[in-house]
């Protein structure tokens, strides 16, 4: 027989097998650890770098950036925040939360909320080939306490530094900092066993 017939019939007795599992099979759950690595280089700021003391500057890096990032929420100006955003992720935030003008009116007033009597310094920095992450934090002007702990990814557009969701799915924004450097992430299709 031919290769391809062989693999025919081999494919045949196999979906027969699974189609028939719960007909007195038997059934086993098991789990596949394939292992990504992604190497990068992290530096740690000792102090912490305090955006309102960096002297403000074009966006000739990822700290310019967020400075400005939070420059402009302080300020209320939506259009200016979403100039320190990649195109794409503008365009999203755009139209899915700053859409009309209730929307941005809430978003200011959430920004004025979360930012108000807070400093922002940044912790560490991650270089992860074109990206960029930054880990900062919000701490509290009169008690000192940290209200805010985040990681924001950066790319470079058109030669500037912009905030990007293009690592929004990647393991590696939230968890760089892990304890032993490794985590177990369950691939989509498994997560709500209806794909």
């Amino acid at each position: 027989m031919k290769t391809s017939t062989w693999m025919f019939l081999g494919c045949l007795a196999a979906c027969n097998l699974s189609a028939h599992a719960g007909e007195g099979g038997t059934e086993r759950f098991r789990t596949l650890t394939v292992e990504t690595v992604y190497p990068f280089k992290q530096t740690d700021f000792d102090p912490p770098l305090s955006l309102g003391a960096l002297k403000p500057s074009a966006d000739v890096d990822p700290l310019a950036t967020l400075q400005r990032h939070f420059a402009a929420m302080r300020s209320g100006d939506v259009d200016a925040f979403l100039s320190t955003w990649t195109a794409s992720a503008r365009h999203q935030l755009a139209a899915r939360q700053l859409a009309g003008d209730a929307a941005r009116a809430a978003a200011v007033e959430r920004w004025t909320k979360v930012l108000a009597g807070r400093e922002a310094v940044v912790e560490t920095r991650v270089d992860f080939g074109r990206y960029v992450l930054l880990a900062y934090r919000l701490r509290d002007g009169a008690s000192g306490q940290i209200v805010v702990k985040d990681t924001v990814a950066f790319e470079q557009e058109d030669g500037a530094w912009k905030l990007t969701q293009a690592l929004a799915r990647s393991p590696l924004l939230l968890n760089w900092n892990a304890p032993n450097g490794r985590v177990q992430v369950a691939p989509d299709a498994l997560v709500d066993g209806n794909r």
